[in-house]
């Protein structure tokens, strides 16, 4: 008995441990994407539109599934969609003038609400396609990766954590007035200090949606086994 707790828990760990890399490497790519993502907006007319169109089609997209789908809280899932909406709007009406001359407190929460909703964005469209991958893949039924409550709440927390801090960086450290010389340079120190924070913070929250899945799995499982006992007792 105490052979099987312990190899059971031995592969808790394991899974757990394996959610932590996944994460760690999501996050990092996040934390990439935000940022490059955040300075084609700032220098390059064409990649705004381009962002901003793509914003307007992931914001419908997610408005479309949490409506025609069964969401745990859907008013919050709305609301940042909608968020995504507002920063595709804002990619139309962003030039990089207009941004010089803007004052540092103005400027920095603006990159934070746009680091928010890209990273809002690429966070769903991941958990949404590998949610489809792994439908494709395997035979039988499988279960998204997030589907509780909890584990809304959870994603909708990374993704505000990480978004902020994304663009709070990216904004104190005037990435985007860097001349194009320089702004390499500058995108990998800002690159330098989000990479950490990014593949710490997506670690930590995959690890969490993990277990959140396997306690809801021993849930689930305990409510069955009860069900089936008292069909049992029925039966006599």
């Amino acid at each position: 008995m105490k052979k099987a707790t312990s190899s059971m828990d031995s592969q808790k760990l394991t899974r757990l441990t394996l959610a932590f890399l996944a994460g760690a490497v999501i996050g990092i790519l996040v934390s990439f994407t935000v940022n490059c993502t955040l300075v084609e907006i700032s220098i390059n007319a064409f990649f705004a539109v381009y962002f901003g169109i793509l914003f307007l089609l992931i914001a419908g997209l997610i408005l479309w599934r949490v409506k025609n789908g069964d969401h745990p809280r859907p008013c919050l899932l709305m609301s940042f969609s909608s968020l995504v909406l507002v920063s595709g709007l804002l990619c139309f009406i962003l030039e990089k003038n207009w941004f010089v001359n803007m004052s540092a407190g103005f400027k920095v929460p603006l990159y934070s609400i746009l680091g928010v909703a890209v990273c809002f964005a690429l966070l769903f469209s991941i958990i949404d396609l590998i949610n489809y991958c792994c439908g494709m893949c395997q035979s039988h039924e499988a279960r998204p990766l997030v589907e509780t409550e909890t584990q809304v709440y959870l994603v909708v927390t990374a993704a505000v954590i990480m978004g902020f801090i994304f663009g709070l960086v990216f904004g104190l450290l005037d990435v985007e007035d860097a001349d194009m010389g320089h702004l390499k340079v500058a995108l990998l120190r800002d690159e330098s200090i989000c990479y950490p924070i990014g593949g710490i913070l997506g670690g930590i929250a995959s690890a969490i949606n993990q277990y959140l899945r396997e306690e809801h799995d021993d849930y689930t499982f305990n409510s069955l086994e009860t069900h089936e006992l008292d069909d049992d007792d029925d039966d006599f």
